[in-house]
């Protein structure tokens, strides 16, 4: 099936979404292999499990609500941002131990500065790069070494500051999600496993160090670099760590620090 009469793009018609396919002759047939821009794209099932192993994060964004057929009404999928890419990337993220004390002390904003410079310095060719709440870090990149080089400079930087605050680090690599900004069009971050893996590891990092998960580790193992990763024993002597938060479902991980 041509891939120009395979792809739907909802468009307004008498206030409400309506379905309109590509017709013989209404495009060019792509010949380098690249899908015409779509938000939807009609696949065979046949490809179903074979784009499932190379992408893990199509089986969850099928669209199981419309009925496809020209000129139908497009009913919209709740809770699915169709604007957002779906890459396998490498995520860090990182916050200030003990940044409230700080904060109640009132000598959080030489930190705060110390970290907002270090991000622009170290994270500039990074996918995006995100700070929060004065204390917290999000960086997207799809080099694992030059994100390890980057969490040693930040973490080094941030030390410099007045009191020697100390951050923690942890690295994973796996789907992450990211949009452009209307406003800019920059690329900002939209979730995706590999954020959540990495944000709930951080709180299991000792202060002053960098973690990485199984999945970063191997990552980071096929590429050449001098940074060696050692396991770090979970409670207990287990070898996993469980970095669920709160209710949610368990989520066992293996930890390794990394040291250049």
């Amino acid at each position: 099936m041509c891939s120009a009469c395979a792809m739907t793009s909802p468009c307004w018609v008498r206030g409400e979404a309506m379905q309109r396919f590509l017709r013989p002759g209404e495009g060019a047939l792509q010949t380098e292999g690249v899908l015409p821009q779509a938000t939807h794209y009609l696949v065979h099932p046949a490809l179903s499990d074979v784009i499932g192993r190379v992408n893990p994060a199509y089986p969850r964004r099928i669209d199981r609500v419309n009925v496809v057929g020209y000129g139908r009404p497009w009913l919209g999928t709740a809770g699915v941002d169709y604007a957002a890419t779906s890459l396998v990337l490498c995520v860090l993220a990182a916050d200030v131990h003990g940044f409230g004390e700080l904060m109640r002390a009132g000598t959080d904003a030489p930190v705060r500065r110390a970290l907002d410079e270090a991000v622009r310095t170290w994270a500039k060719d990074a996918v995006c790069a995100e700070t929060g709440a004065g204390d917290a870090v999000l960086i997207i990149h799809p080099d694992p070494v030059a994100l390890a080089a980057t969490a040693r400079h930040i973490v080094d930087d941030v030390y410099r500051a007045p009191g020697q605050p100390r951050l923690r680090v942890a690295l994973h690599h796996g789907e992450v999600l990211t949009r452009r900004r209307e406003s800019d069009g920059a690329a900002v971050i939209a979730g995706g496993e590999a954020v959540l893996s990495a944000v709930r590891a951080e709180p299991h990092v000792e202060p002053g160090q960098i973690w990485a998960t199984e999945e970063f580790a191997a990552e980071l193992a096929r590429h050449p670099s001098l940074w060696r990763t050692t396991p770090v024993p979970g409670p207990g002597g287990e070898n996993r760590f469980n970095i669920k938060k709160g209710t949610e479902s368990d989520l066992w991980v293996r930890l390794y620090r990394l040291e250049f």
